[in-house]
Parts: structure tokens; sequence; C-alpha cells
């Protein structure tokens, strides 16, 4: 089984919500979900759509056409129409402006009003009449309402009120469970919690879509200090000055934020002071469309600051990697003592997916000085150019001038030389730890190759699997390795100019085809076979 459906509004209609409960409903009986979530930023109006995909298999992409559209305002059908290949649940309460022998009229206003409850409950009315549609027992729905909401009788009351109003309907498809029940996350949580398994302690944050879920998540945790300070630059300053005293650290923003982060990544770099940063990825320049997608900042984060300096960026692929990759990169950000960068995108930090489980992904330990008399010599020269480090109350000197070993400012040539190398001998060892872990991830067989990075892997492996091609999913982008490659080379992204495709052609050498969007909307796997088959 593979089906998708779309549940489309407004803002504050419970659009998100609706989808991310159906997604659980499916992912208890057991089936993969992934659910694209899209939205304007309002607040209320505009349009939303949430699009849930179920299949028996393993997906990373949300499909094109729907085998179900959900319609809770009259005028966001014209956005959809096109992408309807099945029948069409609509609010009785305005007319549906199509012809079709599939539309399903519920009175889903009436039944809310009638109850004394907002709009926003008719996406209990809809989830009941879906189970019913889906052959999904009620009670199904009744036990995922009582473990979603502390008092979920109004909603459950609603979706037998759903429920039973297409009795009389014909199934469309009858679900069975087939496994196990599932856990749902977004990359934003699945972050989160590879951060806290890395052992994150301190987490600072001025909202900024979409990282700002991020900031929501670790709020609810507990054993973490969580501080959402007056700007992204006192953000990042905030969690240097907890990382200088030891305590594991990040921040997240998006572009702009990110952009009033730099002058702090540079010292951070400076005073060899550890950090995460979590970019998340939105259509710009400036504010662009806040709330869509985008891979427009890789070669921004990959130079973001001024001065030569060890850096670490990776990209997660699927919302599991997210996990990986943020717990590998606070790792890795400690243990070479310079900044680490986890770029992802507006698709894969909002987007959710089923997941069977978590790797088991622990806290590195790291070398450091617990007791000493004196100043410490913080940036001892050593081959690997990784000084031990201490925190206060030891003295320890932190300086974004240059220094010398004991972090006293200096402007000696010979000591300048000394310690600039020091910190780039870093890159070296980076480069052997990244060559150790997954820098590229290989999938399917083929003689022509498909490359990419990001979010777009989930269409993109779908489509390579379909017509023989042979993937290459980039997860470490600085430094950026790549596998033996031979001829017929497509880089698909969602850019403009093709970013991470210019810099594969400077190592090769020659030129690759390049497949990019940059509309704020990621691939579906149908568009993308269309364009591969031209």
């Amino acid at each position: 089984m593979d089906l998708c459906i779309a549940i489309s509004g407004a803002a504050g209609d419970g659009v998100r919500r609706g989808g991310l409960l159906l997604s659980k409903l499916f992912s208890k009986m057991g089936y993969n979900v992934f659910v694209y979530q899209e939205y304007q930023s309002l607040i209320r109006g505009g349009h939303n759509a949430s699009i849930v995909r179920i299949s028996e298999k393993k997906i990373y992409s949300h499909r094109y056409y729907y085998d179900l559209f959900v319609c809770l305002e009259n005028y966001v059908l014209e956005k959809h129409a096109d992408r309807i290949r099945g029948q069409i649940v609509y609010d009785s309460n305005f007319e549906c402006k199509i012809n079709s022998a599939k539309l399903i009229p519920i009175p889903m206003t009436e039944m809310v009003k009638a109850e004394k409850k907002s709009t926003i409950f008719r996406n209990a009315v809809v989830l009941g009449a879906l189970c019913h549609l889906l052959g999904i027992k009620i009670e199904k729905l009744k036990d995922l309402f009582r473990k979603e909401f502390k008092d979920a009788e109004s909603d459950i009351k609603l979706a037998e009120k759903g429920y039973e109003y297409v009795r009389d309907l014909e199934p469309i498809i009858r679900v069975e469970s087939i496994g196990n029940e599932k856990d749902v996350f977004s990359g934003n949580e699945a972050i989160s919690i590879g951060m806290l398994k890395a052992g994150l302690n301190n987490y600072y944050a001025y909202p900024m879509t979409p990282a700002t879920s991020i900031l929501h998540f670790l709020a609810k945790q507990e054993g973490i200090v969580v501080v959402q300070p007056e700007s992204e630059i006192a953000a990042i300053m905030m969690a240097l000055g907890s990382s200088f005293a030891g305590k594991r650290s990040a921040v997240a923003t998006s572009g702009g934020g990110f952009a009033l982060m730099t002058e702090s990544i540079s010292l951070a770099a400076m005073a060899e002071i550890p950090i995460l940063i979590i970019e998340s990825q939105r259509s710009g320049p400036s504010t662009g469309m806040a709330t869509y997608t985008a891979q427009q900042d890789l070669d921004f984060v990959i130079h973001p600051a001024h001065g030569e300096f060890p850096l670490i960026v990776a990209s997660p692929i699927t919302v599991e990697d997210s996990f990986v990759l943020a717990a590998e990169l606070l790792n890795l950000a400690w243990k070479y003592q310079t900044p680490t960068i986890l770029l992802t995108d507006k698709h894969m930090s909002e987007s959710y997916q089923s997941v069977d489980e978590f790797d088991e992904i622990k806290m590195e330990s790291m070398d450091f000085v617990e007791e000493f008399d004196g100043i410490f010599k913080r940036y001892e020269i050593t081959e690997n150019g990784v000084s031990k480090m201490a925190f206060p109350p030891i003295v320890v000197k932190a300086n974004s001038n240059e220094h010398d070993e004991f972090g006293f400012t200096t402007d000696d040539p010979k000591v300048a030389k000394e310690m600039y190398a020091k910190r780039m001998r870093k890159e070296e060892s980076i480069k052997k730890e990244v060559e150790k872990k997954e820098p590229f991830k290989v999938f399917c067989n083929g003689r022509d190759y498909l490359i990419t990075w990001g979010s777009t892997f989930g269409a993109v492996k779908e489509v390579a699997e379909e017509l023989g091609y042979k993937l290459i999913a980039i997860r470490y982008l600085r430094p950026l390795l790549l596998p033996k490659l031979n001829e017929n080379i497509t880089v698909v992204e969602c850019n403009y100019s093709g970013l991470l495709a210019k810099k594969i052609e400077n190592i090769l050498g020659k030129k690759v085809r390049k497949i990019n969007r940059w509309d704020g909307r990621p691939f579906t796997p149908e568009e993308l076979k269309d364009i591969l088959g031209d």
C-alpha cells in the first residue's frame, strides 16, 4: 500500500495538527509515514496544507498526487486541483466548486457548533470520517486522542460524528495493522534528541523559522538549560560563554540569524571554543519566503566568517540522519575545539517521518585538566593542533586577538605563524576523522550517477530506484569527500545555480548535469522523474 492524503485549509484550521495526528494513527498500525507541511507566514487565513503519505515500505518523501483530499476552505481547492486523483472530503458549509462524482460533503462546521467548539475541532470530525473511509476501527483513533490530549472527550465525540456520517459509504480501502507501532518525529525533534544524547547542557536561541521548534522541544526537557535571549548575537555569545565554562552548548537559527552570528563564529575559531550551530535554510535572500524551503546557503555556511580556521559542516539526508549528525557534530566540536555546523533546511526540519529507532549514540569523553596552579597554557602547541582544555575556576585566558600559548595578545610574527599553523593543523585530523565516518552514502545500482544532499535525498532516492541510477547522498560538506565517479553525473538540489554541483565540478575538473529548483518547494518523485525522463 502507498497512499497519499492531503488536508488543506487556512492557518487556524488545525491543518498541521490534523496531518500529524493522521500520521500517528497510521504509524501506530505499523506503517511508514512521511508528512510534508506547507504554510504561509500568517496566524490566521491564507493557505496551509499537510500532505501525509503512508506506505508499507520505508519512505522519505511525499508524493505529488493525492489519493484523497480534505478541503477545509473553498478557496484552497484551486491550489490543489491538478493533484487530486481520488475522493474530495469537504465541509458542506461552503460550495465545492468542482464537478466530480467523488465529492464527500460533511457538515463539519454544524457538528462543531452543535458541540459549542471552535472550528479548529473540524479536524476531529475529519479524522473520524477518514477512519471509516479507510477501513480503520474508530477505537484506534480514540486511543490516539487520549494519548495526545489531557481532555480528549470533545475530540472523540466529534470524531464519532464524522465516522457515523459517512457510515453508509463504501470504504475506499481497508487498512489493517501490519506490525509494531512506530514513532513519528520531525527533523528538528531528531536534532534535539541527538544533541541531548551527545551531552548537550545549554541551548540558546532567538526564534526564527524553521529552527524555532528546536527551542520549543528542548524547553520541555529536564536537565538542560534553555534560554531565549534578545537576539541571535546574544544567543551565540551566551553559548560561547557557556562552552568556555565547560558546558556543551548549541544554537540554532536560519540564514538571516546566521548572518548575525558570523563575527562570533570567527571569535569561536580564534579562541578555540567548541560550539554547534544549526542552520535551517529557508528561501532567500533577505526575508525571502520565510516558511518555505531552500538549499541556498551552502557557500555561506562553508565560509561563514572572516579569516581561515578549521570548520566541520554536515547536512542530514533523513530524520534519522538528523539525529546522528547532530550528535556527531556536537562531539566533534568538543574533540577539535572548533565550530561545527549542521546545515539542514525547512523541508527536513519541519517534515515528519516514522522512525523505527534511533541509533545508540553517546557523549564522547574529552581530555581536560581539573587542577592547575598559575595561568593555564590553553593554546599549547601540539602536533595535531588540539590543546588540552581547562575551565574556570582555573585561570584560562581566551582572546579574540592573535595570542601566545597562554592566551596573551601578540603580534610577534614567529608566534603568530606558529599559532595560526597550530589551529589549521586540525583540518588534517578532521579530514581523517570524517573519512572514518560516512561522508557520503551510496544507494542503488546503475551506470549513471545521481548526487544530492539534504532533504532532497528523499525524492531522489525513490527515482534512482525506479529508473536505475546509482545514488550518492553527500552528508559531510566540509570537508567534502567524494567516491570514485565516472561519466554521466547529475546533481539535484534546491537552489538556482547548483552550489554543490559547482564544488563537484571543481574537484572532478569537468561539467556535470544540474537539476535545480528554487521556488521554495521540495521536489516530489513524480516531478523529478519527469525531468530525468526528458
